[in-house]
């Protein structure tokens, strides 16, 4: 009996692509996994953002690769404001679009701060809005079916 679900299953998901069904799945899959990888990003970054001003303060180098660093970062923000979004995500969605903007100031606010020569993340409010983004993330990824 589990051959045969299987079976017509995987027949639903390959013959039938057009299938709201197969669509929706594939967008969770899509959301879902784009999410973790933000996720990963932003934590990851959350984590070396000291140690990375600490160096940006002393070596030009360091100062250029930081700046290099939040501007991609920038990009993905940016990038996942436009994932095309579940039904059961939009509310959280909506949320984190919020505080990417204040995430996007931030940034721009610490490539200036850069630029000056002042400690990169003065003033910024960056290390507390990851904080915010991250804490919907994981609501997110709460909700995703599974």
């Amino acid at each position: 009996m589990k051959k045969y679900r299987l079976s017509l299953l995987l027949f639903i998901l390959l013959v039938m692509p057009s299938c709201g069904f197969a669509e929706k799945v594939g967008s969770s899959v899509n959301f879902a996994t784009d999410t973790a990888s933000y996720m990963q990003t932003l934590t990851e970054f959350g984590q070396e953002m000291d140690t990375l001003a600490a160096n940006a303060a002393t070596d030009l180098q360091s100062r250029k690769a930081l700046t290099d660093r939040l501007v991609a970062l920038k990009e993905q923000v940016t990038q996942y404001a436009k994932l095309q979004v579940p039904e059961y995500a939009t509310d959280l969605h909506q949320s984190i679009v919020g505080y990417n903007e204040k995430l996007q100031q931030g940034l721009d606010q610490a490539i200036t701060n850069l630029e000056e020569g002042k400690a990169a993340f003065e003033s910024t409010g960056i290390p507390d809005t990851i904080n915010q983004i991250n804490e919907l993330l994981n609501q997110i990824t709460q909700l995703i079916p599974g």
